[in-house]
């Protein structure tokens, strides 16, 4: 009887142990409504294509509309790091929202994936910067393209 309780307990530890399953939580922010909405919109679509599974970790999306509102960024950041715990957040989609949440970023040593045109968010490098990464081209790099097809093209206004 002893060997069999030391089996049953060695499966059903076995059995429970199994692969390391971690799950990884990731907040994501995105303008769907409001002025910055053309890109946020877009952003918030993409969420559905995000991984759920990366190596050994289970991905846990979660969601907000900042309503391209600083404020409500700030808000919903800090809600991401105190209830909700997560790893890493994906936005805000402005360059404002993304200027006002970096206090937060900062202080609780999260990565943020910041997809804005703003070099600001991640130039000059200082402490407060340095868990940011800029994943969109500079603003400067599409205003030139801009100006110069509105040049080739005769626009003057």
């Amino acid at each position: 009887m002893q060997t069999f309780k030391a089996f049953a307990v060695a499966a059903i530890l076995t059995a429970l142990a199994g692969p390391a399953m971690a799950q990884v939580k990731v907040g994501v922010i995105a303008s769907s409504t409001g002025p910055i909405s053309v890109v946020g919109l877009q952003q918030k679509n993409t969420v559905a294509l995000l991984p759920k599974k990366i190596g050994d970790f289970t991905v846990d999306y979660i969601y907000m509309d900042d309503n391209s509102d600083p404020t409500q960024a700030t808000k919903d950041v800090q809600k991401f790091l105190i209830e909700d715990k997560v790893d890493a957040i994906i936005g805000p989609s402005g360059s404002p929202n993304a200027m006002a949440v970096l206090p937060f970023i900062a202080d609780s040593k999260t990565v943020m994936l910041a997809p804005v045109g703003t070099t600001a968010v991640v130039l000059p490098m200082d402490d407060k910067k340095k868990w940011v990464f800029k994943t969109t081209q500079n603003d400067n790099l599409v205003m030139d393209a801009l100006v110069a097809h509105m040049k080739k093209n005769g626009v003057k206004t």
